[in-house]
């Protein structure tokens, strides 16, 4: 009994802390302040805080990206009905911006899995 007991809690605690800390959302409002060849690296490391990873490359371009994932809520960790009451329903962002040898956008694009309705959660800038 005690066993269960022990094992109940640890699982419970473990689906309680993934909720603990994940990082702010990357919002539409966020997005709309990047300007191409504009926003620098600062700035966007103010926007969205320090990046997931940053990759710079022999023709001294930078790109950063940023990463969000919500864990599932706490009903979808019910065994067999989890699924139906919401388990699958995980929310993850990810947006990559690409900076010149000057420091500043050359472009961005930004990946959603809860916008469906502009070509499947792309968003994209581009020098033109």
């Amino acid at each position: 009994m005690k066993t269960k007991f022990f094992v109940t809690v640890i699982l419970l605690s473990t689906c309680l802390t993934s909720w603990a800390w994940f990082p702010k959302s990357i919002t539409p409002e966020k997005l709309s302040r990047i300007h191409i060849g504009q926003t620098t690296e600062t700035d966007l490391v103010q926007l969205f805080g320090h990046p997931t990873t940053r990759l710079a490359d022999m023709s001294n371009s930078v790109t950063l990206d940023w990463f969000r994932s919500v864990p599932m809520p706490p009903t979808g960790y019910l065994p067999v009905v989890g699924q139906f009451l919401g388990g699958m329903n995980v929310e993850a962002q990810q947006l990559s911006v690409v900076l010149g040898p000057a420091g500043r956008v050359v472009r961005y694009e930004m990946h959603s899995s809860k916008e469906k309705a502009r070509g499947a959660g792309v968003r994209a800038g581009a020098v033109q």
